[in-house]
């Protein structure tokens, strides 16, 4: 049931990064494939003191006549043009992050997988001893059958009574973990199910914006 929750909470991350909120009130991003100039104040007669590349998260300190005065993570503050600032990380850095969830989605899976081959081969190896309990204790009560039929054998009769009762104990206990494992089975292919289904969300939500977001940005450019 760890593995269930896990495999979830994997799942529900990839659909809360499409798309991302702001991470605060005033928490902006330099627009995706910008390398943007940070001047030491509002206007293009200042000086540039660093270009900050696509996707720098940024802390926004003022306003003003369409530039915004911002805080770089390193510390360093100047001034950029407002319009290109975005209140959303770059589909680049979005991808970035899906695509390592996915990649831990996908680990996961192949550890449940290979963990339901051995749970697949343990039930194998409880049903074959069950059969041989099964024929054990079918030979035992033929025995005892003989003992009862006029056979003066009663002692041989009581332990062969014993045997049976413990094979049939045995066959109770291979039954039992054979449930359990059969159980533990299913759970493992529906996480396999929940792998794949996150999977196709992943691959269904945040491809077709990406090449939104790539045309939108040629015809931004065409302007």
């Amino acid at each position: 049931m760890a593995a269930v929750a896990r495999v979830c909470a994997i799942i529900v991350l990839l659909l809360c990064l499409l798309p991302a909120a702001a991470l605060a009130q005033q928490e902006r991003f330099i627009s995706d494939e910008l390398a943007l100039d940070v001047r030491s104040g509002p206007g293009n007669q200042f000086r540039i003191e660093r270009m900050a590349p696509a996707g720098t998260r940024v802390q926004v300190l003022d306003q003003d006549s369409g530039w915004s005065q911002v805080r770089l993570p390193d510390g360093l503050e100047g001034w950029v043009l407002t319009r290109l600032l975005s209140d959303q990380p770059s589909a680049r850095a979005r991808l970035t992050r899906a695509q390592s969830a996915l990649e831990s989605v996908q680990q996961e899976n192949r550890e449940l997988s290979g963990d339901l081959e051995q749970a697949q081969a343990r039930v194998e190896e409880l049903e074959a001893r069950l059969n041989e309990s099964e024929s054990q204790r079918e030979t035992m009560e033929q025995r005892m059958e003989r003992a009862e039929q006029g056979l003066d054998l009663y002692e041989e009769n009581e332990e062969l009574k014993k045997e049976v009762i413990d094979l049939q104990r045995t066959i109770q206990d291979l039954e039992n973990e054979r449930e359990r494992l059969q159980e533990r089975d299913d759970q493992r292919w529906f996480i396999v199910g929940a792998s794949v289904l996150g999977a196709g969300i992943l691959a269904g939500l945040i491809l077709p914006r990406i090449r939104w977001r790539r045309r939108s940005s040629w015809g931004s450019g065409g302007l």
